[in-house]
């Protein structure tokens, strides 16, 4: 008759056993999730800050003596991303294109050297 609790310890601990199994499952998930929204967020702020270069040489394309910026643009609409870019006067006769990139926290640059003419 002395064994009578001995089910409902064993019971116990086997739920708390698989409990904290589960907290630890639950908890590594969502560390890898956020790992990668992060990576999305980073190669998207890349992404638009080549847009923001594609864009400006686009400008520059239709009129080689235009310098300038492309104004910050969302893109696509209501996303909250948006991309850039600057057209300076380089050295030697090229032009300095510099695209930026935001996508939530992140911000990427990405800078081209163009020859123009020859």
């Amino acid at each position: 008759m002395r064994r009578r609790g001995t089910a409902l310890l064993a019971a116990l601990f086997v739920m708390s056993i698989s409990s904290m199994v589960v907290l630890a499952v639950l908890d590594s998930q969502t560390s890898q999730y956020s790992a990668l929204s992060n990576t999305v967020a980073y190669d998207e702020a890349r992404y638009l800050a080549e847009a923001g270069t594609a864009h400006a040489l686009a400008l520059l394309e239709t009129d080689f003596s235009w310098r300038g910026t492309v104004p910050r643009t969302e893109f696509p609409r209501n996303s909250n991303r948006y991309y850039s870019a600057l057209v300076e006067d380089g050295s030697n006769g090229t032009v300095t294109v510099t695209g930026t990139g935001e996508s939530n926290d992140f911000i990427r640059t990405v800078s081209l050297v163009v020859k123009q003419g020859g």
